[in-house]
């Protein structure tokens, strides 16, 4: 009886443990991110992640659920076309280079990529040879549940 107990228990242990990896391995398998010269994406400015979540609504069925995901604006409240999004482990530029992205058409960037963000990441958001970085870690990718709301948005030239 104990044994059966025991192989029950690994049994049940390595199902999860194969549920987790096909879910991890679809998702790297369907990388989805935002790229200069692609207009899909929508609703600049608002709140990606409140739709793009695990939680399993149409938009992350249909488009996906975001991992990390904002907006960029040049002056004049335009969406930045071609703006690098960079996500660091230390302030300015400094340790190992997480994650690099780039907005869309709209402005947008997103990512459905399974991102360690550790302790927190600093963000820094370049075009041509303009930089804007934060200088406190974060640990959550909606970008736009923050900036535009509580701060400003990310805005550069």
């Amino acid at each position: 009886m104990k044994i059966k107990s025991i192989s029950l228990l690994v049994f049940f242990v390595l199902s999860l443990v194969l549920v987790s990896c096909s879910h991890y391995n679809q998702l790297k398998a369907d990388l989805k991110e935002s790229s200069n010269g692609d207009d899909e994406s929508h609703n600049t400015g608002q709140n990606c992640m409140s739709c793009h979540n695990v939680s399993g609504s149409e938009a992350a069925k249909e488009g996906g659920w975001w991992t990390i995901a904002g907006s960029v604006y040049s002056s004049g409240n335009k969406p930045q076309k071609n703006a690098t999004i960079e996500l660091w482990e230390k302030p300015n530029k400094q340790g190992k280079l997480i994650k690099r992205l780039v907005s869309d058409d709209k402005g947008n960037f997103y990512t459905n990529d399974i991102i360690n963000l550790g302790s927190g990441a600093y963000l820094v958001v370049m075009v041509g040879s303009n930089s804007k970085a934060m200088n406190q870690a974060f640990k959550g990718g909606s970008c736009n549940s923050c900036h535009g709301v509580t701060t400003n948005a990310l805005v550069i030239n």
